[in-house]
């Protein structure tokens, strides 16, 4: 598909790899670990893969969707149901990604009041987050991307780093016994753990401004296979490095381990990690409210300023109104549900109607023909 976006909305294909990256990171990396381990026991770096390679799978369905004139995934929706049923569809989808955004900033102002600073206020904190993700979204999609290219590795670069330190101190025995799921729990742990890799579907949004969407698929694959990489070995020194009944008591064992750091000149490492990875969030929050816009934008020709300030007011006040942990699980919950749904539901039935569809009116042409 030949884009007809201008040259200077547009990226170059291989920007897709940082992309990609940083949409999926977030904060998944500092306690999936917990996840795995309620759900797959010593069988989670097999699940890891598992996911991984079922991502690859749902990256090549909507490589399938956006084919031809379709240029993403409101096209879409306007060429199947309609601009009415499409339009309702699209909005359903800015709400997740609005929702996404909501749960990693809280995620993340929750481990640092945990982690560095208790007395810290949320809402100030909150306030200065905003004002950064304000700036660099107001200036539009090449500036998010650049900030994906800028930070993208930062998780690799801190794990290659901090990984170092309790790897010296890992058990191989504690992998084993290995390939000891039943198919029932494999299937459960799929379902509870998958959401680690959630963030991949935002390129339903920005598909268009890719110089040549469809070359581009190879860049996106590389992508998923250097994050499958990631997820896979830091799972491998975790299980390694705790038991399963540690990991099961540890809601961030990343941070668990890298307590054990100890510099000349720092004596609490952990504290320059948990500010470090907020250049890890920061895109991922900016890429997905850039697609909350950018819904918006196509459906209703709202201007993109004013959608970003009315998603950060509603971000800001979502984040202050769940005000302890146990709403913040549950709202996590609730993300994930509808995120498992969109990506493993949602996503094939969209490609299974779009050939159903093509394959009707291709027999009718036929037939007036």
């Amino acid at each position: 598909m030949k884009n007809d976006q201008k040259e200077n909305y547009v990226v170059s294909n291989f920007f897709i790899f940082f992309i990609i990256i940083s949409s999926i990171n977030g904060t998944g990396l500092l306690g999936f670990q917990n996840i795995l381990a309620k759900n797959a026991k010593h069988d989670g770096w097999i699940v890891v893969l598992a996911i991984g390679i079922s991502i690859l799978f749902i990256l090549w369905l909507i490589y399938k969707i956006l084919q031809g004139e379709s240029s993403d995934i409101i096209a879409v929706h306007n060429e199947i149901f309609g601009k009415f049923i499409g339009g309702l569809l699209s909005i359903a989808i800015s709400i997740y990604f609005l929702a996404v955004s909501i749960f990693v900033i809280r995620t993340y102002l929750e481990i640092v009041r945990i982690w560095a600073f208790p007395s810290v206020s949320v809402i100030e904190l909150g306030i200065l987050m905003l004002i950064i993700i304000y700036y660099i979204v107001s200036g539009g999609f090449r500036v998010i991307t650049g900030i994906c290219f800028l930070f993208s590795l930062v998780p690799s670069i801190l794990f290659l780093f901090s990984l170092f330190f309790p790897i010296k101190f890992v058990h191989l025995n504690n992998l084993s016994p290995i390939l000891n799921l039943s198919f029932f729990d494999f299937i459960h742990g799929f379902k509870e753990s998958s959401s680690i890799y959630f963030g991949f579907e935002t390129i339903l949004i920005f598909f268009p401004l890719l110089k040549n969407g469809e070359s581009s698929k190879k860049w996106a694959n590389y992508a998923i296979i250097y994050t499958v990489f990631l997820f896979t070995i830091v799972t491998l020194i975790s299980f390694s490095y705790f038991s399963i009944g540690q990991l099961l008591n540890s809601k961030w064992p990343t941070l668990d381990m890298i307590k054990i750091i100890e510099l000349p000149f720092v004596e609490r490492f952990e504290f320059i990690f948990v500010f470090s990875w907020l250049a890890v969030i920061i895109p991922t929050i900016c890429l997905h409210l850039w697609c909350f816009c950018r819904i918006y934008k196509r459906l209703f020709d709202i201007k993109p300023r004013i959608s970003l300030v009315v998603s950060l007011l509603i971000v800001f006040m979502s984040t202050v109104g769940i005000n302890n942990y146990f709403k913040l699980e549950m709202f996590h919950k609730y993300v994930y549900v509808v995120g498992f749904c969109f990506v493993y539901f949602y996503i094939p039935l969209i490609y299974v109607t779009k050939i159903g569809r093509n394959f009707i009116k291709k027999k009718l042409d036929n037939i007036e023909k």
